[in-house]
């Protein structure tokens, strides 16, 4: 029979993670509020696309998440993964935020994508 210990060790045990933010620990079961991803859907880049598509940002202006396209994800790669760790804590396979970090995460990528127009700079005159 042996301790309880050496009985468990033995069965398939998932590890539970602590989240960053609330320190609730996590399982695939019992998720806490600020669980956003994690790496078994996918890369930070599939995560990143998941971001822009739920997020109103670039649908409010007109747009959708498909005009990105997959060259531009590959070209800039990288900097989205910045961008991820940025807005993000993601380790062992969890990504922790706030759901509003979502949306800054599509701005910051979507302004990467499509640059806001320069304004016209308002001509500054002086009383005399």
């Amino acid at each position: 029979m042996g301790k309880i210990i050496q009985q468990v060790e033995g069965r398939d045990t998932t590890r539970a993670i602590r989240c960053s933010i609330c320190a609730q620990d996590n399982t695939p079961a019992h998720p806490c509020r600020h669980l956003r991803w994690t790496f078994e859907q996918g890369d930070p880049l599939d995560f990143a696309r998941y971001a822009m598509e739920t997020s109103p940002y670039v649908q409010a202006r007109g747009h959708a998440a498909g005009e990105i396209s997959t060259e531009w994800w590959i070209e800039h790669g990288q900097w989205v993964v910045d961008m991820v760790m940025i807005h993000f804590d993601a380790f062992d396979g969890f990504v922790f935020g706030e759901l509003g970090d979502i949306d800054l995460l599509a701005r910051d990528i979507w302004k990467e994508f499509h640059p806001d127009p320069v304004r016209p700079q308002m001509a500054r005159i002086d009383p005399v």
